[in-house]
């Protein structure tokens, strides 16, 4: 009997694996969060949770919130995660705070593979 669950999917995970030791760069409306050599992932509850040895040498644990929908361009190194309302498949949304603090809300995060890091130019959404 199979005991996994689509709860124990992890929302773009060919593409984390395909990332794995490499350098990546984490951005939201072209600012970026977090740039470092991706070390592990992992799902936590409603998290995805990523180990990244940063450019100053450190490890951090960045944990981001399993998106609405994806969208993975693995051949261009790059995924999207969308946590933006209407990419909420639902008729009816629970009443939203006038101010959220999270970053991700209503935003989409580019994660990507950057080989250098001096690059200064951050890729644009497509979507």
């Amino acid at each position: 009997m199979d005991t996994s669950s689509h709860l124990d999917l992890i929302p773009g995970e060919e593409f984390l694996i395909s990332c794995l030791q490499k350098n990546i760069g984490l951005s939201i409306n072209n600012r970026i969060l977090k740039r470092g050599k991706l070390l592990l992932f992992r799902r936590y509850h409603y998290y995805i949770q990523l180990a990244i040895a940063t450019e100053k040498g450190t490890r951090e644990n960045l944990d981001v919130p399993i998106p609405f929908r994806t969208e993975d361009y693995l051949d261009e190194g790059i995924i999207y995660f969308d946590y933006r309302l209407k990419s909420l498949n639902t008729d009816s949304l629970p009443k939203i705070p006038e101010k959220v603090s999270s970053i991700y809300f209503n935003n989409i995060l580019e994660i990507y593979v950057v080989n250098n890091f001096s690059l200064k130019t951050v890729p644009v959404a497509l979507i």
